[in-house]
C-alpha cells in the first residue's frame, strides 16, 4: 500500500507527499523496532526472574545438603575422639563399641562441597551471564563459585590421603554386612566392625592413619563452614530481589 502510494507521488512529482511517505515509513520502523526492543526486555526479564527464582532453590538445596555434611564430619570426629582414646588404652569402654565400629566404618567419609549447579550451568552453557541485572548478586555469586571451585580442587589428593590410610586399618579389621550399625546418616547402615583392640593398638601406624584422617576430617569442617555461611548470606539477597522487583516471597520469607 505505502509502496503503491510513494510510486504514485514519484509519477506526478508530489514531492511533499514522497517527504511525508518517507517520514511514515521511518516512523514505522523505529516503532516497530522499539515494540521489539520491548518484547525482548519483557521476556528477558521474565528469564530472569525464573533464574532467580531457580538460583534460590538451588541455594537452598545447597545450604541443607552442606548442613548435613557439617554434621557427618562432626560426628564423624567425635566417633574418631572415641576410636583413638581406645587405641591409647588398649582398652573399648563399656558402651562405646557402637561407636567404635561406627568410626572405623566411616573412616574417611567426605563429600565434595555441596553446591547445587543446575541454574549456574544453565546460565553458563546459554551463554546469558549477563542476564542477572543485580551486580551485587552477579558479584556474590561470582565468589561462591570461585570458593567451592577452589575447595573442590583440594578434595580429590584429600580424599586419596584418607584412602591410603584407611587402608591401613583394615589390614586389621572385617567387615560383617549381616550386621547393622546405628548410623543417624545412612538409614539400616549394613557393615559390622571385627576387631581385636590388643592388635589395633599395638600398631602404632594404625594410631597415625586415624589421627591424619580425623586431622584432614577437621580441615574439611573448617573449609566447608565459610562455604555455608557465603550461601546463608547469599540466599536473602535474591529474595529481596525478587520481592522488590516483581512481588514474588520465597517460602522461607513467607513463612511466619
Amino acid at each position: 500500500m505505502i509502496l503503491r502510494r510513494i510510486t504514485q507521488h514519484l509519477k506526478d512529482q508530489n514531492w511533499f507527499a514522497v517527504a511525508l511517505d518517507f517520514v511514515i515509513v521511518v516512523v514505522g520502523i523505529l516503532i516497530a523496532f522499539q515494540i521489539t526492543n520491548w518484547n525482548e526486555a519483557r521476556q528477558d526479564r521474565e528469564i530472569e526472574r525464573d533464574t532467580l527464582i531457580r538460583l534460590h532453590q538451588d541455594i537452598d538445596e545447597s545450604i541443607n545438603g552442606q548442613k548435613r555434611d557439617l554434621r557427618f564430619l562432626e560426628q564423624q570426629l567425635a566417633d574418631q575422639a572415641v576410636v583413638m582414646r581406645s587405641l591409647s588404652t588398649c582398652q573399648v569402654a563399656p558402651g562405646d563399641d557402637p561407636v567404635f565400629q561406627l568410626g572405623i566404618v566411616t573412616l574417611g567419609w567426605l563429600n565434595p562441597p555441596r553446591l547445587f549447579r543446575r541454574t549456574i550451568d544453565e546460565v553458563t552453557s546459554s551463554g546469558r551471564t549477563d542476564l542477572i541485572q543485580s551486580a551485587e548478586i552477579s558479584d556474590r555469586l561470582a565468589r561462591i563459585v570461585s570458593m567451592v571451585e577452589w575447595r573442590e580442587a583440594w578434595f580429590q589428593p584429600t580424599i586419596n590421603t584418607l584412602e591410603n590410610h584407611s587402608r591401613l586399618v583394615e589390614r586389621h579389621t572385617r567387615y560383617d554386612l549381616t550386621r547393622v550399625i546405628d548410623n543417624p546418616f545412612v538409614p539400616n547402615h549394613r557393615g559390622g566392625v571385627d576387631y581385636d583392640i590388643n592388635v589395633l593398638c599395638s600398631d602404632p601406624e594404625i594410631a597415625n592413619a586415624i589421627s591424619s584422617i580425623s586431622y584432614r576430617t577437621s580441615e574439611r569442617v573448617e573449609a566447608y563452614r565459610p562455604i555455608l555461611d557465603a550461601y546463608d548470606s547469599f540466599l536473602p539477597v535474591i529474595a529481596a530481589e525478587l520481592r522488590r522487583r516483581w512481588g514474588i516471597n520465597t517460602q522461607r520469607e513467607a513463612a511466619p
